[in-house]
């Protein structure tokens, strides 16, 4: 597999017209009438990929979902978000900067599931990225090749061949901090061994901000000639990402 710089994934939203509701902090349910649009992907796709990821992820892998203001009209603090189906509203609340989360809907209801927006049919975007769920100081050689042999099996064997774009293949763990003195520990023979981790040459943090200077990253594959039992001690302030 050729290996690339990591991008996250982009899922383009174009979201249907509805009725422009007031800033408050508690969210309003979206009154006027859906306006369905046959080249938004369906929810009830989206549902399944998120119950799928859910139910054969073994608890590794989240969604990160946040409105891109770059590409969406309405200032952040003024778009509305609802899942509409035939049966209820079930409205989005977005944190301060555009993070939310998406409801898992029974099958039979997210079948008649849409996405409502007051952005205008178009006019919002919307950006997904894979996270992982362990914590840096709980990365272990065992966890990554989970984390690989799990992403592997939900890609070719368990999503059908039109959800695979939303799960790229994943190639590596990425750790990325501001400084660069990561290392692996583990016992051996009664011994306590440490191996430092060297920097990935043009390895960029994908929290790199557009005309920023990137934090140094390394990556493990799962494919390293080390024990399971190989523990990370990271730096403070280090983030872990998925490298597509």
């Amino acid at each position: 597999m050729t290996a690339r710089s990591a991008l996250p994934l982009l899922i383009a939203l174009l979201l249907p017209l509805s009725a422009a509701a007031q800033p408050s902090a508690v969210l309003p349910a979206v009154k006027t009438e859906l306006k369905r649009d046959k080249g938004v992907m369906p929810y009830a796709r989206i549902n399944d990929f998120l119950t799928k990821l859910g139910r054969h992820g073994e608890g590794l892998f989240r969604m990160d979902f946040r409105v891109d203001a770059d590409k969406t009209t309405l200032p952040l603090p003024q778009v509305r978000m609802v899942v509409r189906s035939d049966e209820a509203d079930h409205p989005i609340r977005l944190d301060a900067e555009g993070r939310f989360d998406l409801p898992l809907l029974p099958e039979a209801e997210a079948k008649s599931a849409d996405l409502a927006t007051n952005a205008g049919e178009g006019k919002l975007g919307v950006r997904g990225t894979i996270e992982l769920t362990t914590p840096p100081e709980q990365l272990t050689l065992a966890k990554v090749r989970q984390i690989l042999r799990v992403a592997r099996t939900l890609r070719e064997e368990l999503l059908p061949w039109y959800l695979r774009w939303l799960f790229p293949r994943i190639e590596a763990v990425r750790i990325c901090s501001a400084t660069p003195t990561w290392e692996l520990e583990w016992r051996e023979n009664g011994q306590l061994l440490g191996l430092p981790l060297p920097v990935a040459a043009n390895e960029r943090d994908p929290d790199t901000r557009k005309g920023e200077k990137s934090r140094p990253c390394t990556l493990l594959t799962g494919q390293e000639n080390w024990p399971d039992a190989a523990r990370l001690l990271p730096p403070p302030g280090t983030k872990l990402s998925v490298k597509l």
